[in-house]
C-alpha cells in the first residue's frame, strides 16, 4: 500500500520557452519544505524531476510538484494570468501559510467572501500580509514596497528584495492608503507596472 503523508505541500514554477524561471528560489523552498516534511529521500535540485518537453518551446507553462514525506507528482498546464481590478479587505488572525501546503481549503474560504472583488488583502493581526495567490507589492513615492508580514515568503518576492527592486515596509491595515497603487506578484506574475491598479481599487 502507497504510504501518504499528513501533510502536503507544492511549488508552482513558471517554464517560459523551456526555460524555469527563478529556479534557484525554488530549489531553496523546495529544500526548506523537504526538510520541514523529514522527506526520506532529499532531491536537491528540482529541475531533476522536470522533463522539459519539446512542447513547451513558444509556451508559458505552469508546471506544479505536489509532494509529501513519500511521494511526489509533477503536472503541467497551460497558463492565462488572472485579471485583477481590485481587492476586498479580509481580516483573519488565525491564517498559517508558512509553508506552501497543498490545503488551501482556509485560503478558498476567504476568498469566497471577495464580493464582486477580484482578489483579497488579508490582514493578519492588523497587518497587511498576502492575497489568495501571491505576494503583494505597494507603491509610494516612485518606490515599490513588500510587506515585511507575508503569510509566504514567495520566490518573485525574494528575487525582487535580493535586486532592490522592492524594499520591505511594515503595513498595517489602516496606512494602506498612504500608497499609490497595488500589485500582486507570484511564480508566475512578475514585476510588471502594467499590472498595478490605483490603491482606490480595494474596498473594506
Amino acid at each position: 500500500m502507497e504510504k501518504i503523508g499528513l501533510t502536503m505541500l507544492f511549488e508552482t514554477l513558471a517554464i517560459n520557452n523551456g526555460d524555469i524561471l527563478n529556479l534557484d528560489y525554488h530549489n531553496e523552498r523546495f529544500k526548506q519544505g523537504q526538510l520541514f516534511l523529514h522527506c526520506q529521500t532529499m532531491i536537491d535540485d528540482i529541475a531533476d524531476i522536470i522533463n522539459i518537453s519539446d512542447e513547451f518551446n513558444n509556451k508559458f507553462i505552469r508546471c506544479r510538484v505536489t509532494y509529501d514525506n513519500y511521494n511526489i507528482k509533477v503536472e503541467y498546464f497551460d497558463y492565462t494570468p488572472k485579471s485583477i481590478q481590485s481587492f476586498k479587505i479580509i481580516e483573519c488572525d488565525s491564517i498559517d501559510y508558512a509553508y506552501k501546503y497543498d490545503d488551501r481549503a482556509l485560503l478558498n474560504q476567504l476568498l469566497s467572501q471577495k464580493g464582486d472583488c477580484d482578489e483579497i488583502i488579508i490582514i493578519k493581526n492588523g497587518l497587511v500580509t498576502d492575497c489568495s495567490i501571491g505576494n503583494l507589492l505597494f507603491l509610494k513615492d516612485n518606490h515599490w514596497y513588500t510587506p515585511d508580514t507575508p503569510l509566504l515568503k514567495g520566490t518573485q518576492r525574494a528575487y525582487l528584495l535580493d535586486t532592490q527592486k522592492v524594499h520591505l515596509a511594515n503595513i498595517d491595515k489602516n496606512n494602506i492608503w498612504q500608497y499609490e497603487k497595488v500589485m500582486m506578484i507570484n511564480a508566475l506574475n512578475a514585476f510588471d507596472e502594467n499590472r498595478a491598479i490605483l490603491i482606490k481599487n480595494i474596498k473594506e
